[in-house]
């Protein structure tokens, strides 16, 4: 069941530093009353900067009704989603409900992992208190005996997670975010893993230590039909070769400039030099105002055709064109975790972050990046927030060597992937679906 809150769109770098300091406030406050109302009684929390190792001969904690935590991100549901699953398997009678952004929510349902998906957007501040009440007053009411929080450096999810009345509560300890407080398990957040592994940290305390694996996202019928549909009206016939779906964007931008972008002038260069070497099939593929004028001046410089779906897509519907490509050209972004989900081969561009952390984890996959003293310069220990105003990490990356590897890796005659590629089914599997 997904319960969904639409609240409205706020400014998330305002909203970014006033959970920065707001949620500093709020914390420190929630850390004093329950301190007070240890000496009557209640729980006592660990001390404030105390670490919370475990303790020898303990048996691991047995919740029967768990809350999972993530806000942001699409990509991080998606490598989220298998740590779920592991969850799942060491506690099959237990229930876990999902609290999250409402554009995650069908991705989630889509797993069948969860019980039920509580759902909030960013539309606006007045509604996203109310909203934000009332999801505190749903997880209050479900009256938990766990919750995982997911989040690296927002406080909120730590707020949300001590109002939610739990008893045991696990989440990120990381460093010089004061963020910890509030759980009665801090988990230590470290950079030196991919950050599927990191999250699975998580299940720790509850004696799960074993490695996620993958978890397949089904799509429909309906789904896969539509996309080909679509193609078929640009003229693209069942089993063409290549079909390679390129993503210019990167989501939402907090910076002063895109800083996890490649030009558009040199996705222009390599989508003609795709078609044009091997006869592609290009799709592009974003949504929103600001995606959709990538994709209109990436077009503006193209000799070729490529195929514009900007905005025709659902979230399930992205997935199924995903999973019938045989390539997918993309930034640092989610629709590159929907790709290596989904099993499709991935060419990616890292610069202000590292792919150790956030690359799209399969082996055949070709990842672009610099690895310059300077980056990465967006970590969850900066709340990602970087002051570089000339990303020549990202920028450095030239059409050449992309190319080059695509050849080498993937089309070229003698390239390893290739005859893999040539007889990749067209269609996705299909599998149960419910939506926010």
């Amino acid at each position: 069941m997904v319960t969904s809150l639409v609240v409205g769109r706020v400014n998330m770098n305002l909203a970014r530093r006033i959970d920065t300091w707001g949620g500093l406030l709020i914390s420190a406050a929630l850390f004093a009353a329950s301190r007070v109302v240890s000496l009557f009684g209640g729980r006592r929390l660990p001390p404030m900067r105390a670490t919370t190792p475990p303790k020898p001969g303990a048996p691991p904690l047995r919740p029967r009704r768990i809350l999972a935590i993530k806000f942001y991100g699409l990509g991080n549901i998606v490598m989220v989603i298998p740590v779920v699953q592991a969850l799942r398997e060491a506690l099959p009678g237990a229930e876990v409900d999902f609290l999250t952004l409402e554009e995650n929510c069908t991705l989630l349902e889509r797993s069948g992992l969860v019980s039920g998906v509580l759902g909030m957007t960013m539309r606006g501040y007045g509604p996203f208190l109310l909203s934000l009440w009332r999801a505190v007053q749903r997880v209050r009411a479900r009256r938990y005996d766990l919750v995982v929080d997911f989040e690296q450096f927002v406080k909120l999810s730590a707020i949300v997670a001590f109002l939610s009345g739990a008893p045991e509560r696990i989440g990120f300890n990381t460093d010089g975010q004061r963020r910890g407080w509030l759980y009665t398990i801090r988990v230590v957040y470290t950079d030196s893993e991919h950050m599927s592994r990191i999250f699975m940290r998580l299940l720790r305390p509850l004696g799960i230590a074993e490695a996620a694996r993958p978890v397949h996202l089904a799509t429909e019928l309906a789904e896969v039909e539509r996309v080909e549909d679509l193609l078929a009206a640009h003229g693209v016939v069942p089993g063409h070769f290549p079909l390679i779906t390129v993503h210019v964007g990167s989501g939402d931008n907090f910076y002063r400039i895109p800083l996890k972008r490649w030009p558009t002038q040199n996705f222009a260069r390599l989508c003609d030099a795709l078609v044009e070497r091997y006869g592609a099939a290009v799709v592009l593929t974003g949504k929103g105002a600001e995606e959709r004028a990538l994709i209109t001046a990436t077009r503006a410089e193209m000799r070729r055709q490529a195929i514009n779906m900007c905005d025709e897509l659902s979230v399930t519907e992205l997935l199924a064109l995903l999973a019938r490509s045989h390539l997918v050209v993309v930034n640092d972004t989610s629709v590159m975790h929907l790709a290596a989900a989904v099993r499709t081969p991935v060419v990616a561009f890292f610069g202000p972050t590292a792919p150790l952390h956030y690359g799209p984890g399969n082996p055949e996959d070709l990842v672009l990046y610099k690895d310059l003293y300077c980056s990465p310069c967006l970590t969850n220990y900066n709340l990602k927030v970087s002051r570089c105003v000339d990303p020549v990490c990202i920028r450095t990356i030239t059409v050449e060597e992309v190319l080059a590897g695509i050849e080498t890796r993937f089309l070229g005659r003698e390239a390893p992937l290739r005859r893999t590629l040539e007889t990749r089914s067209p269609s996705a599997r299909q599998g149960r679906v419910a939506s926010c």
